[in-house]
């Protein structure tokens, strides 16, 4: 895959991952509708910096597991693509609801509390990191460029910092809650969809590879 290519498909199925209902979405709508834009805010730089050390981590190990281990590179596209096809499901028959609710419920703290917060959410779940890899396993090789790798990481802080940014923007809005209470199910069937394909892709290619190599 040419680095271009790498890039952009990396970058957009990051990107679909913002429209399902996850934990760390939950916890920046729920600190902006409890606590305001700036708690919002603050919350969700917390997670931007747990997205840039999970994804530096997947995205830097994962390349010297491709360069040095060959066999358990394979292995690891075939358990990312089985937790992605997972996770793919689970994104397509989601029944999570968020709390919209309209009412002006006020809580304040200390701005540390609301980033310690959004960090904790993001680095408490160690399937954030296992999806990055799935990711990457599929979009980069051995012999991408550091540039590549290099603009792929900034890119996933930089998107990941305008979602949370949209997320405290929109969600102060009681239209926009209410139109998301409505359409987030089938937003999640379309990106679970998606991700299933890429589940099944990385399943074959690992397989694919142990047979080869044996």
């Amino acid at each position: 895959m040419d680095p271009l290519h790498s890039i952009i498909i990396t970058l957009f199925l990051f990107v679909l991952t913002f429209f399902n209902p996850g934990a760390n979405l939950f916890i920046v709508v729920q600190t902006t509708l409890s606590s305001g834009k700036k708690a919002g805010l603050t919350c969700g730089y917390g997670v931007v910096l747990g997205n840039a050390i999970y994804s530096g981590l997947g995205l830097f190990g994962l390349v010297t597991l491709m360069s040095e281990f060959g066999l358990l590179f394979s292995l690891i596209k075939i358990l990312g693509g089985l937790y992605l096809f997972y996770y793919a499901i689970t994104v397509f028959k989601n029944r999570t609801q968020l709390n919209l609710s309209t009412e002006n419920i006020v809580e304040s703290f200390p701005s540390g509390v609301y980033f310690r917060r959004g960090v904790i959410s993001d680095l408490s779940n160690p399937q954030t990191v296992l999806f990055f890899m799935s990711i990457f396993s599929t979009t980069i090789s051995p012999s991408t460029p550091l540039w590549t790798k290099l603009v792929i990481w900034f890119g996933i802080i930089i998107a990941s910092l305008i979602w949370r940014i949209i997320l405290c923007q929109t969600f102060s809005m009681t239209s926009v809650r209410r139109m998301y209470s409505r359409i987030h199910k089938i937003v999640g069937k379309a990106v679970g969809i998606v991700l299933g394909t890429l589940a099944s892709r990385l399943i074959y290619q690992g397989v694919t590879e142990l047979v080869v190599k044996r």
